[in-house]
């Protein structure tokens, strides 16, 4: 655990103060540095030939920040921001502290041991692909994709941070890669999200401390992030990717300069946006156009409010000029972006609300089907009042509704051209899209807890100044700590408090309770039962180093690499199938007696092969494509090496 927290925020960290970053901002900054820092080293270590280790990231971390402190740092005319006084930092601190330890509870049961693993679809990928980035020491995300023999081009591109920080904890501790899965995906989800979402908060509201406390606490409250995306799929890089997102879209802000008390210099706010924008690419690249779908209306409104004030200063037709350029630029790049930054199209999933209903669920933080969020949505709803009734922030509700907007579509529309162009980034994916709505909703929730709590603070001074009388004039120095009221800070531990308990059970650990069965061993839709982990444990000490496994990547036999480092001849269910390929699955069984399968196997070197049975993944057509590979037992051309219950392992006999 402490492994991992060193390796996403402590490379980060450092960079973040080369470039003059300090405190909050420091701290919402590090994760997302620290994933640039891991996928550009990545890329640029297996250009240079060299292993993929932690001695690369820390490398690429002196030297970046000691090129950001050369550059920028030390530099005072840059100016600085005026940072938070320390008595603010501790209680956000102690906030997050809080809620990451309340997550990472969740998380916890949700997984239930260590090295549990998720028992579904995408995870037979991700798990082999931990794996070849260590034996072939190569994280770069170029190259990801020839696991399983890919051919070149776009196919051997595949966002490979999640996976390089996976390999990274394996390395240092000696974990096994199902524990590092665990582990990253614990703190992604309990410490940089809230991080991020808290920086975000801080960018916007300022350094308000009920408002980010408040914020820190919510981020733990929602089913949509991040245990939605551990339990479908798992899509664990976009679990990543999305975590680091609020802090990407912060750095927008700040270079727009238009919240309100945004303070972070001109360059250095442009140099934070720079840096961050590789780590968000790498680590997912649909997180890139979701920065872009959430970037539209404030880079909109910085445009209005530009052009607002060349009409009243009367300025000259000249001085439109380069905003109108500048705009008509950026749209081109955004729109070829948004067309050319997603995968192929795909149109399994459909639509599972009406229009109106998949409002409600937005409105409601229950998508996906999920159970309501009560006390979050209120709070949303009054802090989306305060903007209505106070008439600023109007950009961040548009956020909100093109947020809103996105996870409509997919819910709600038919297939189309417009789900397939508005949402076909995320596979027109209804639970990817339910990933980012927390991201808005945290903040606007914040920003109603704050309006409740000044709405308290007005009522009870108007009880003719009895609070007042309680702390005289000559106590005062006793109730302020460096600018904040002790008062404040008792009344917002009382708050948090009541927000912890309340988001944290209900919706939360009902979900949790209904979900942790996919993380289970024996059930009827799991890929790796208890005999065959116990099976897969002694693989290595039966099966040589150099041997090729013949698995059915559907039931599991794939994971033989993952989990015993032993080369198999598929790594995962989507991997392009060959003929000779297509020979050994269908007719391994009887190598003795057809000399076009000694033929594959001895091309393919294959030396043994696994039979873990006919409990298939999502029971898919495809998994029957392996009749060669099952009732080994009867075959004269393989011979039974060792078994656990009905998980086999054979040695071809045939083809000498």
């Amino acid at each position: 655990m402490f492994v991992a927290l060193a390796i996403v925020l402590l490379p980060g960290a450092a960079l973040a103060w080369g470039l003059g970053i300090r405190r909050l901002s420091l701290f919402g900054l590090a994760p997302l540095f620290s994933l640039t820092l891991a996928g550009v080293g990545a890329v640029i270590a297996a250009w240079l030939g060299v292993p993929w280790s932690p001695a690369v990231v820390l490398a690429i971390t002196v030297l970046a920040t000691a090129g950001a402190w050369f550059l920028v740092g030390r530099r005072a005319a840059l100016g600085a921001a005026a940072p938070e006084k320390w008595p603010l930092v501790a209680g956000v601190a102690a906030a997050i502290a809080v809620t990451a330890l309340m997550v990472g509870r969740r998380i916890t049961q949700l997984v239930g041991a260590p090295d549990n693993i998720s028992q579904r679809y995408d995870n037979v990928f991700h798990l082999n692909a931990v794996r070849y980035v260590l034996d072939t020491e190569n994280a770069s995300s170029l190259d990801l994709g020839r696991m399983g023999g890919n051919g070149g081009g776009r196919a051997t591109i595949y966002p490979a941070v999640w996976h390089s920080l996976c390999a990274l904890v394996t390395q240092v501790t000696g974990t096994e890669i199902a524990v590092s899965v665990n582990v990253v995906n614990l703190v992604a989800g309990a410490v940089i999200w809230p991080l991020s979402v808290v920086f975000l908060t801080r960018v916007i509201l300022g350094p308000r401390l009920m408002a980010l406390a408040a914020a820190a606490v919510l981020s733990g409250g929602f089913v949509a992030f991040p245990y939605l995306l551990m339990v479908w799929g798992p899509l664990f890089p976009n679990l990543l990717s999305a975590s680091v997102l609020p802090a990407a879209l912060a750095t927008v802000i700040l270079v727009c300069r238009i919240a309100p008390d945004t303070d972070e210099p001109r360059l250095r706010s442009w140099l934070a946006l720079l840096v961050g924008l590789p780590g968000l690419a790498l680590s997912h690249m649909s997180s890139v156009n979701a920065l872009l779908a959430f970037s539209a209306p404030i880079l909109l409104w910085k445009l209005a409010v530009h052009v607002r004030g060349l009409i009243r200063a009367r300025a000259p037709l000249g001085k439109y000029i380069l905003p109108v350029t500048a705009t008509v630029l950026a749209a081109a790049a955004a729109a070829v972006i948004w067309k050319l930054v997603r995968p192929g199209f795909y149109g399994g999933w459909k639509p599972h609300q009406t229009v109106p209903g998949a409002i409600g669920e937005v409105v409601s933080n229950a998508p996906a089907g999920t159970d309501v969020a009560i006390l979050t949505s209120i709070l949303a709803l009054i802090g989306i009042a305060t903007i209505v009734r106070r008439r600023t922030l109007w950009w961040l509700l548009a956020c909100y509704v093109v947020a809103g907007y996105l996870y409509v579509v997919d819910a709600g529309y038919e297939a189309g051209w417009a789900r397939d162009f508005f949402t076909g980034t995320w596979y027109q994916d209804v639970n990817r899209l339910a990933a980012y709505l927390p991201i808005f909703a945290v903040v606007l929730a914040a920003l109603g807890v704050t309006a409740v709590v000044e709405a308290v603070r007005r009522m009870i001074s108007r009880q003719g100044g009895r609070l007042q009388a309680l702390y005289p004039a000559r106590r005062a120095a006793f109730m302020d700590v460096r600018g904040i009221r002790l008062p404040d800070l008792a009344g917002g531990v009382v708050v948090c408090a009541l927000l912890l308990v309340l988001t944290q059970t209900g919706t939360v650990r009902d979900y949790i309770v209904d979900n942790k069965i996919f993380y289970q061993r024996d059930t009827k839709e799991s890929i790796l039962s208890s005999d065959e982990y116990r099976l897969l444990d002694r693989l290595p000490a039966e099966v040589p180093e150099d041997a090729v496994i013949a698995v059915n990547p559907w039931n599991g036999g794939s994971l033989a690499y993952a989990f015993a480092d032993r080369k198999v001849l598929e790594y995962h269910q989507t991997q392009r199938m060959n003929d000779d390929l297509r020979i050994i699955a269908e007719d391994l069984a009887n190598a003795a007696s057809d000399p076009k399968v000694c033929a594959a196997v001895r091309k393919l070197q294959v030396t043994y092969a696994l039979d873990f049975g006919e409990q298939y993944l999502l029971n898919h057509p495809s998994s029957r494509m392996y009749p060669g590979l099952q009732d080994l037992e009867k075959s004269r051309s393989l011979q039974l090496v060792d078994s656990e219950g009905d998980a086999k392992l054979y040695k071809v006999t045939a083809c000498g």
